[in-house]
C-alpha cells in the first residue's frame, strides 16, 4: 500500500502539470454541469408549449397532474446521466498518459527494477485517475444541484435536488465506472504503441452512457433507483474481472521496449 502511495503522489503532481487532460474536463464539467442544466431549466416553457413534448412527458409521468413538475423530473434523468461522463472520459486520459509520461521522464526503467509488485503499481495507477475522478464528480454533483435548485425553487417553489438516484450515482456508481474504465485504459495503453491510440480507444467506453441518454430521450425507459442499483451490482461483479485481466496483460518491460512515442 505504501508503494502505490508513493506512485499516487509522483504521479498526480505530473498529471496537475497537464492541460491536455484538464482543460477538456474543465469545459465538460461547465457545458454539462452548469450551461446546459441552466438553459434547459429556462426554456422549461418552450418544451411545454411543444404539443408532443407534452404528451410524452405525461404518458412518462403517467400519475403526475403537474406538467411543468413532470417535464423538470424527466431533465433531472436526464442529468444524472451527464453526472456520469467525468468518471467516463477522465480515466481514459488520466490512465493512458501516466503510462507514456514514466517512458518520457525514463522513470519506467527503475520503476521495473525495484521489488514493487504490478497490483502495487497498478493500485497507484488506479489512484492517481480515481481520486481527480470522484473529486470533479463531487464538484459537478454540487454545481448541478445548486443550479437546479435555484432555478426550481424560482419557478416551482421546491427544491428538486439531491434525489436517492444521485447519491447512488456520485458515491456507489461514479467510482464503479471509474475503476473500470481506469483499468481498461490501462489494458489498452498496454497494447497500443502511442498516447493518442491508447487514449482514444479508451474514450470509446463512454459511448453507451450516450446510448442511455437517447434510450431514455426515446422513451423505451426511465432511470430509477431499482435500474442504478442492478447497474451498481453488475459493475461490482465485473471489477474483479478487469483487475485480473490488467494485472494479466500489463507488462512493464513490454511498454518500455516496444512504445514507440511520436
Amino acid at each position: 500500500m505504501n508503494n502505490a502511495l508513493k506512485i499516487f503522489k509522483k504521479e498526480i503532481k505530473e498529471v496537475l502539470k497537464n492541460k491536455s487532460i484538464w482543460l477538456p474536463i474543465l469545459v465538460v464539467s461547465i457545458m454539462f454541469s452548469v450551461i446546459l442544466p441552466g438553459v434547459l431549466t429556462f426554456l422549461l416553457d418552450e418544451f411545454i408549449k411543444d404539443p408532443d413534448t407534452a404528451s410524452f412527458i405525461t404518458r412518462i409521468f403517467q400519475n403526475s397532474e403537474n406538467i411543468e413538475l413532470s417535464m423538470m423530473q424527466f431533465l433531472i434523468k436526464q442529468f444524472i446521466i451527464f453526472l456520469l461522463l467525468i468518471p467516463a472520459m477522465l480515466p481514459s486520459l488520466i490512465a493512458p498518459a501516466s503510462i507514456v509520461l514514466e517512458k518520457e521522464s525514463n522513470t519506467l526503467e527503475p520503476l521495473i527494477a525495484t521489488p514493487i509488485k504490478t497490483s502495487e503499481l497498478l493500485l497507484g495507477k488506479t489512484l492517481t485517475s480515481m481520486v481527480p475522478s470522484f473529486t470533479f464528480t463531487l464538484i459537478n454533483f454540487v454545481l448541478i444541484t445548486v443550479v437546479v435548485d435555484v432555478l426550481g425553487c424560482m419557478r416551482l417553489g421546491i427544491i428538486l435536488l439531491p434525489t436517492p438516484e444521485w447519491f447512488i450515482v456520485t458515491f456507489i456508481l461514479s467510482p464503479l465506472i471509474s475503476f473500470i474504465i481506469t483499468m481498461l485504459s490501462i489494458i489498452i495503453s498496454s497494447k497500443s504503441t502511442d498516447i493518442r491510440s491508447a487514449q482514444g480507444l479508451g474514450a470509446l467506453v463512454i459511448f453507451p452512457i450516450y446510448a442511455i441518454i437517447g434510450a431514455q430521450i426515446g422513451g423505451l425507459f426511465i432511470l430509477n433507483i431499482k435500474y442504478l442499483l442492478v447497474g451498481c451490482l453488475v459493475l461490482a461483479l465485473v471489477c474483479p474481472l478487469v483487475l485480473r485481466i490488467a494485472i494479466k496483460v500489463f507488462d512493464r518491460e513490454n511498454i518500455l521496449t516496444k512504445w514507440k512515442l511520436k
